[in-house]
């Protein structure tokens, strides 16, 4: 059963037209009904297109609800799972995600996805999803599967977060000409994940007919937008393009 915490948090800065947000916490979501989340909505009647904003293998950090926060201010409804606590996952065992609990934490994402559509304020088939390292890799996941409408990796884990022979879903599997659109942004500085990984990304998506976009930065490394990591120019330009891709794949009619 979902649980809806009753507690409702409005910010009042008008932006691009939206004057307040409502955050609301949640739990009992996901197939497994053990996810709790963030759902953060525009104020007014709706219907808004929504977003799934993915977190890194570091679990729901203050910058994921900011930039969650900052989407919703644009008009767009966001839910920010915990998808790493449902199954007692941390830094040290996040190759799980995309191992042993990848079948489980995509149901998880499925059910999600069903469960905005189900929210009366929600564009049922304006859904795309946002991600950062290990979210990146789910981002990227939902959209080749065409789950969502649109995928956005921030310096996403191109390569899976583990060997492999180990994953669950590989990108070359679950990409195909029919896939949602995606954009890829990433360090060129990436000691995490290598720069490589996100060409290597491009060129398959290319053989495959996909609609893709790829945009690097120089001198940026993991985690640009956040934190001491921050680089601001990369920070703000792959905002800037993150708000575009979604306005054309998630607001056209």
């Amino acid at each position: 059963m979902i649980a809806v915490c009753l507690t409702v948090l409005l910010l009042l800065l008008p932006v691009s037209g939206v004057s307040a947000i409502q955050q609301t916490s949640i739990t009992g979501l996901g197939e497994t009904k053990k996810v709790r989340a963030e759902l953060i909505l525009p104020d007014g009647k709706g219907p808004f297109p929504a977003v799934l904003v993915l977190h890194t293998s570091g679990g729901v950090k203050k910058y994921d609800v900011a930039y969650a926060q900052r989407l919703a201010k644009e008009g767009y409804a966001c839910l920010v799972p915990y998808y790493f606590d449902a199954y007692h996952l941390s830094y040290g065992t996040r190759n799980w995600a995309t191992t042993d609990y990848a079948e489980e934490i995509l149901s998880d994402f499925t059910a999600e996805i069903q469960y905005l559509k189900g929210l009366p304020k929600i564009k049922k088939d304006k859904i795309g999803a946002v991600g950062f390292s290990m979210g990146g890799y789910w981002a990227l996941i939902l959209a080749g599967m065409k789950k969502v409408q649109a995928g956005v990796s921030y310096y996403g884990a191109l390569t899976g977060g583990g060997a492999d022979s180990e994953l669950r879903y590989r990108f070359k599997d679950v990409f195909t000409k029919h896939s949602s659109p995606v954009l890829v942004l990433h360090g060129e500085d990436d000691i995490t994940v290598d720069v490589k990984y996100a060409r290597q990304l491009a060129d398959m998506l290319k053989s495959k007919f996909c609609i893709y976009e790829l945009h690097t930065y120089p001198y940026a490394g993991h985690r640009f937008d956040r934190g001491v990591t921050l680089h601001a120019p990369a920070a703000r330009d792959s905002w800037n393009r993150t708000l575009t891709f979604l306005r054309k794949y998630l607001r056209a009619t």
